[in-house]
């Protein structure tokens, strides 16, 4: 019986193994999450990473539930931190937040 067979495939170490053994590495998972708006600058987004990529940053507007696209102002500056220095304000807003986030390894 070889090593492959004793463990179950469906455990983080098996499929780790077989990622690396054809060249599958970092596989992304898509994560959302809802986050109070802020001034311009550094808004918390929990557990978004330095090295995850950043989808889309959506400003839903309290009063009126219009939507607008931030995307293009924001970029991942460190762990659990987005920031949009020099761009929209969003206080009073929401931010629907997605991202692909990745394996650290």
């Amino acid at each position: 019986m070889i090593l492959k067979d004793r463990m179950l495939r469906s455990s983080p170490v098996w499929r780790r193994i077989i990622n690396r053994a054809f060249g599958v590495t970092n596989k992304g998972i898509v994560m959302q999450q809802s986050v109070a708006g802020a001034a311009a600058g550094n808004v918390t987004v929990s557990k978004i990473r330095k090295n995850d990529h950043l989808v889309s940053v959506i400003m839903v507007t309290a009063t009126t539930a219009a939507l607008a696209d931030r995307t293009s102002e924001f970029t991942i500056t460190a762990n659990d931190t987005i920031n949009n220095t020099g761009g929209t304000t969003s206080t009073s807003n929401f931010l629907l937040v997605t991202w692909e986030a990745f394996d650290e390894e």
